[in-house]
């Protein structure tokens, strides 16, 4: 239980390290995985209160359920980060367009001048 956090902690912190993984996208992988890792670290006290608290009678079982939880924080944020990109994409998308036609509309008036 304290391997794979520990694992993945590194992992994160290698990728953050080689700009494969913004730092600002990184906070909340690298607080799941604290979390996780404190609860496997403390896992014959802090761990068995949570579940005790939780309800469910297996401590392992609540530290899936937790897991799982944070895991469900991650997906949202970076839905909210697709949600923005993707307004942000078709914004700059309609910007480009426009600036094309009032380009093809400026070379059309520059060549009637030409013609002139």
């Amino acid at each position: 239980m304290l391997v794979v956090p520990v694992a993945l902690l590194a992992y994160v912190v290698e990728q953050v390290r080689r700009r494969r993984l913004r730092e600002d996208y990184s906070l909340l992988w690298l607080a799941t995985l604290g979390v996780m890792f404190i609860l496997s670290l403390f896992r014959n006290t802090l761990l068995e209160e949570v579940a005790r608290i939780m309800g469910i009678a297996y401590p392992p079982a609540a530290m899936f359920v937790i897991g799982f939880g944070l895991l469900l924080l991650v997906m949202l944020q970076f839905s909210i980060i697709i949600t923005r990109l993707t307004e942000q994409n078709r914004q700059a998308a309609q910007q480009i367009a426009l600036l094309n036609t009032r380009l093809s509309e400026l070379e059309q008036q520059l060549k009637e001048q030409a013609e002139d």
